[in-house]
C-alpha cells in the first residue's frame, strides 16, 4: 500500500460495447485522515456531550461506511443502445445507473467542486449523473474519446438544450449583421 492513493483506469473491447473499470486504492494517508478525523469527531462529542454533535457524527460515519461498503471500483459499459455504471457512483443509495442513449443529452468530465468529487458524468436534459466519479482529467478524456471513436453517433457533445423546445432545439441565426458584398 501507498502513501498517497491512486486511480487505476481499465479498458476492456467486448466487440459491440467497451467496459471501463475505474480502481481506487486507498493510501496510508487517507486511511489516517478518516481515522484520526472520526476519532476526533467522537471525541470532541463524548467530551461535549451534545445530542447534536452525536448526530453529526454518526451521520459522518454512516457515510464513511456505506463508501466503504459500496467498494474502490466503479465499472461503466458503453454500447450503442446505452450506458450502464455500476459500483461506488458517489451516492449513498444509488449502486447502478441504467441510460439510454435517447435519454442522454450529453456525457464530459468535470473537475467537480460544491461537494462534487468530480469525474466523468453523462447529462441527461438538465440533469447530470457521475458514472465514473473520481475520474481525473486523463482519465475523463480517454473514456470520452474511446467512446467517440468507438460510437460516432453516442452524444457525447455538449448540446444545448432549450427550457421550450428540449433537446429539439438548436442555435437560431437572424443574419441580421451586416455583410459585405464585394462584387
Amino acid at each position: 500500500m501507498k502513501i498517497i492513493g491512486s486511480k487505476e483506469l481499465e479498458t476492456r473491447d467486448f466487440g459491440d460495447s467497451l467496459q471501463f473499470v475505474l480502481t481506487r486504492n486507498l493510501g496510508w494517508a487517507e486511511i489516517a485522515i478518516e481515522v484520526i478525523l472520526l476519532g476526533s469527531i467522537l471525541f470532541f462529542v463524548w467530551r461535549q456531550n451534545s445530542v447534536i454533535l452525536m448526530g453529526f457524527a454518526g451521520i459522518g460515519i454512516i457515510g464513511i461506511v456505506i463508501n466503504w461498503i459500496q467498494g474502490r471500483e466503479t465499472v461503466l459499459l458503453v454500447n450503442e443502445r446505452g450506458i450502464v455504471a455500476r459500483g461506488n457512483l458517489d451516492s449513498w443509495f444509488r449502486k447502478e445507473l441504467t441510460l439510454s442513449s435517447g435519454e442522454i443529452t450529453s456525457m464530459g468530465w468535470s473537475a467537480g467542486g460544491e461537494g462534487d468529487s468530480g469525474g466523468v458524468y453523462v447529462r441527461r436534459g438538465y440533469l447530470q449523473s457521475w458514472v465514473l466519479p473520481g475520474a481525473s482529467e486523463e482519465h475523463g478524456r480517454t473514456v470520452i474519446s474511446a467512446i467517440e471513436d468507438r460510437f460516432p453517433d453516442f452524444p457525447v457533445a455538449e448540446r444545448v438544450a432549450s427550457l421550450l423546445f428540449g433537446n429539439d432545439s438548436g442555435i437560431t441565426t437572424l443574419a441580421l449583421s451586416k455583410q459585405d458584398n464585394k462584387d
